[in-house]
Order: C-alpha cells, then structure tokens, then sequence
C-alpha cells in the first residue's frame, strides 16, 4: 500500500473516530496503531458503553470499495482476537467523491446490535448509512 493509500486511510479513520466521539464525548475511541492492527480493528472503543467496544470497525475510503471482502477480512480478524467475548464485525466505507458513508454488516450483527438475541447466524450482508447505525447505537448505548 503506497503512501498516498496510507494517509488517506488514516484521515478517513480519524474523521470516523472524531464523529464517534462527538455523539459519545466521554468514550475513548482510538485508531489502532500500526503495532495494534493485528489485535485491534481499525477503529475502536476503548472505555465506554459496552455496546459500542463490541463493535469491530474496519474502515474502507476508495475509488471502488470493497465492503463484501472488507467485511470477511473483519470476520476473519474478530473471530481470531475473539477474546472473553465474541465481537461484531462492521464496516464503515466511502466511495471518493461521494457524500454518503456507508456501513455493511450481516442481518443477525444488526440483530444482536438492536438487542435481539445472538441467536442464528443469517448471514444476509446489509449496508445502510452511518447516521442510522449511529442512531440505533445511539437508542442503545444510552
């Protein structure tokens, strides 16, 4: 990954981090370090509502995004640093020279998200805007 690709991708993560924090001030929400990424996502709560340290964050900011092999990697990388407790796997992407910020996770994340039973794994992949998932986070980490 080429420097350019780097800088962009931390800026990105930054601006998610600042906008986390700005609806949960008293959160400590980090980007992880380059010593971190393999135990830590992209971005994530360190002291706050337990809700939201569940939540595995990897970021996407690209020309042509790819939230489908995004979202397996952030799979892949939760259930290996799974830990005392089982995480849940999301993905915040952009397409440059877009507006809207997305967020693709499966049906039974959301499921578990809005407070229904980690039951059945439906493994429907679902993509909304990031305001929405951070209003129904929002409605649940209050």
């Amino acid at each position: 990954m080429g420097l350019k690709s780097r800088t962009k991708g931390k800026v990105f993560e930054r601006a998610i981090a600042r906008r986390l924090r700005a609806v949960w001030p008293d959160t400590v929400i980090r980007r992880a370090s380059q010593a971190e990424r393999a135990h830590n996502p992209d971005v994530f709560v360190e002291h706050g509502p337990e809700l939201l340290k569940l939540l595995w964050l990897e970021l996407q900011d690209a020309a042509n995004p790819t939230p489908a092999a995004k979202l397996l990697q952030a799979e892949r990388d939760a259930d290996a640093h799974r830990g005392e407790r089982r995480r849940w796997p999301v993905v915040i992407w952009h397409r440059i020279r877009e507006r809207t910020i997305h967020v693709s996770l499966r049906a039974s994340v959301l499921d578990a998200i809005r407070g229904h039973a980690w039951g059945d794994f439906d493994s429907t992949m679902l993509t909304l805007d990031l305001d929405d998932l951070i209003s129904i986070l929002q409605r649940r980490a209050a």
